[in-house]
């Protein structure tokens, strides 16, 4: 089977490393899956459904005590109004993971407020590199923002792709030490997380830097040390990510090497592994909605992070409004990349949970309708069950793709701004008054986000089928 990725872009800044490596497969599938990024709000009344959230809110998913009487899950690690600066090296600059962490919250917690950064440059050591030394960057690119949130990766290019050593090692964790000491003393409230470095790949094929990723394990060690040290937060992205290359490999060694192309530098989907850990690691919550309705009494019987109205019907046919709290994750089974990913991570059981039961129902094949799309064809057995809503075509999840492409723009904007202050550095051609005009361009993109992050109420329609032609799985 020939696997090809669907990205955003296929031109990233150049670093000190190659990173156009296998990139050209990555233009095929592109086109034929990406949704649309027109959005029809004919006829939606805003005011109304925000009202709606507002309580959804207060029984969200991270707030709800779980089912006989066991704690509710920690809150969401992210509170309304925060501002998030990612901060690291060539693998943080390519945008992705960053892009998928803020594509989650902004969906689904469509209610909060929560702007992020970028701050990685191609090359970065602890000390810095090429868009200045440490004190610059920190000054320019984080404390600029006024973060409440910092995240750090750093660790790829500290170990000079060469066996380490003792001056190697001190050199590392000094520099990170006085990178910590000057966001405490700069930003004292700030929440810190620090992120061991993503792996060299030594799993798909014979490293070309033998052993290299023991130095990233090593230097993960001495991150969750000062992390401790310093009341942060530590989050390891080395093992989940090499754990899914492995699982990847026993299912096509050909796709999963792919993912790495080298070594080094993760294409986007793979950027999932390390957006997965850190939102896990920010104790995201795993459901969307849920929604489990009886047949028999025409009843709902449960309903979390969501509110019905208008439920009516018989064991036969069911109809009913539903206006969930949040929005599924733009993931799509039917995209091989999509697919191959959900099929090595845990993702789908874990961040992107939008279960419909229906209990009750006549044994008979049914056909889920949500507006005007037909969602599929299921057994009264799948329905009593439980389908995963996040797994399918619905208008949730084409409403996610409009905003994943405005979370990608206005990324991009704030990339070409970070870049003018950095071609000053070197050129001295001045960023203003052109970062300024960014800026303002950054902030209209931000409202569009969240006011198209915002769920919308659809007409579930449950009927009989009388001659399937095919049931959905």
């Amino acid at each position: 089977m020939r696997f090809s990725w669907s990205v955003s872009r296929n031109n990233l800044p150049a670093t000190d490393i190659p990173r156009t490596a296998g990139r050209d497969f990555l233009k095929t599938f592109s086109e034929a899956t990406m949704y649309s990024r027109r959005v029809n709000l004919a006829g939606f009344n805003r005011a109304l459904c925000r009202l709606a959230l507002l309580a959804l809110a207060a029984t969200s998913p991270a707030l709800l005590l779980a089912q006989n009487g066991a704690p509710a899950q920690e809150p969401f690690y992210l509170h309304d109004g925060d501002t998030v600066v990612f901060y690291g090296d060539s693998i943080t600059e390519q945008r992705f993971y960053t892009h998928w962490i803020e594509l989650y919250t902004a969906t689904r917690f469509p209610h909060m407020q929560i702007q992020f950064y970028n701050a990685g440059n191609g090359g970065d050591r602890v000390t810095g590199g090429s868009a200045g030394p440490i004190d610059l960057r920190l000054s320019r690119d984080v404390f600029a923002q006024k973060p409440t949130v910092v995240t750090i990766m750093l660790g790829m290019n500290d170990g000079s792709y060469r066996p380490l050593d003792k001056t190697i090692e001190s050199k590392y964790a000094d520099g990170y030490e006085h990178i910590l000491s000057s966001i405490q003393k700069s930003l004292p409230s700030a929440r810190i997380t620090l992120l061991g470095p993503s792996p060299y790949d030594e799993v798909t094929r014979p490293p070309v830097i033998s052993g290299y990723n023991s130095t990233m394990t090593r230097f993960a060690e001495i991150d969750s040390e000062l992390a401790a040290k310093n009341n942060a937060k530590y989050i390891d992205l080395n093992a989940p990510f090499v754990g899914a290359l492995k699982r990847g490999i026993a299912i096509n060694p050909l796709a999963t090497q792919l993912l790495l192309p080298d070594r080094i530098h993760p294409e986007q989907p793979a950027h999932w592994f390390m957006a997965e850990a850190i939102l896990k690691g920010w104790n995201a919550p795993a459901i969307v909605s849920s929604t489990t309705i009886d047949a028999v009494k025409t009843a709902i019987v449960d309903a979390k992070n969501t509110q019905i109205t208008g439920l009516s019907g018989d064991q036969g046919s069911l109809t009913w409004t539903q206006l969930d709290g949040a929005l599924p994750l733009p993931m799509d089974v039917n995209n091989v990349a999509d697919h191959f990913i959900r099929e090595i991570t845990d993702i789908e059981q874990d961040l992107d949970q939008q279960p419909l039961k229906v209990i009750g129902l006549k044994p008979a094949t049914y056909q889920v309708n949500i507006d005007s799309a037909v969602i599929g064809t299921f057994t009264d057995a799948q329905l009593a069950k439980g389908i995963n809503l996040a797994n399918y075509g619905t208008p949730m999840r084409g409403q996610a793709y409009s905003v994943r492409w405005l979370v990608r723009d206005r990324e991009e904007a704030h990339y070409v701004r970070m870049r003018m202050f950095v071609t000053e550095l070197k050129t001295g051609s001045p960023a203003e008054p052109g970062a300024t005009d960014i800026t303002k361009f950054e902030q209209a993109l931000q409202a569009q986000i969240y006011e198209a992050a915002q769920p919308r109420p659809h007409i579930f329609k449950i009927k009989q089928v009388a001659n399937p032609i095919q049931v959905t799985q």
